[in-house]
């Protein structure tokens, strides 16, 4: 089986645990009126060591933190989206479920854990640019051309 487990990165706790510190310093002022904004640390660090993504051959298993579990079969699957920093996956009822550790940038094992039922569109573009010439011009526009459209614009732009 080619089960693969998604989780948010670890390194967050060092950011929670930096924030949390410096707001000691702002609560240490008032600490009785205070003190319960450290209760936001401990829930964030609960949600990074909680969340987490499983994609296997029986579908997505989504665990949060703060409601119940989510299990989409593959049969109920219809998508994936990404709005922003937010992954997410749509079922045949038309309902978007977020992904707790999935990026953009986790597409390539998405679809080897799927076995293909969630296509790899970052390695299929980077392949597809592989072949291509990035033309940039002074004014910082980006051109991303095959070889032979290169060999046309170099004709007609010979400043180029």
């Amino acid at each position: 089986m080619n089960a693969h487990t998604f989780r948010p990165d670890r390194t967050h706790i060092l950011a929670i645990v930096l924030i949390a510190m410096i707001a000691i310093i702002g609560i240490a002022w008032a600490p009785l009126q205070l003190g319960w904004l450290l209760i936001f640390p401990v829930l964030w660090i609960w949600w990074v060591l909680k969340a987490h993504t499983t994609v296997s051959e029986d579908g997505i298993d989504i665990g949060y933190a703060f409601r119940g579990n989510v299990h989409l079969d593959w049969d109920n699957f219809r998508g994936i989206g990404f709005k922003g920093s937010r992954t997410f996956a749509s079922d045949a009822a038309g309902k978007d479920h977020s992904l707790p550790g999935v990026t953009f940038n986790s597409l390539p094992k998405l679809s080897d854990a799927s076995r293909g039922r969630i296509p790899d569109a970052l390695t299929a573009g980077q392949y597809a640019a592989e072949e291509k010439v990035v033309i940039i011009h002074r004014d910082g526009e980006q051109i991303l051309l095959t070889k032979e459209e290169f060999a046309d614009y170099k004709r007609t732009h010979p400043d180029a």
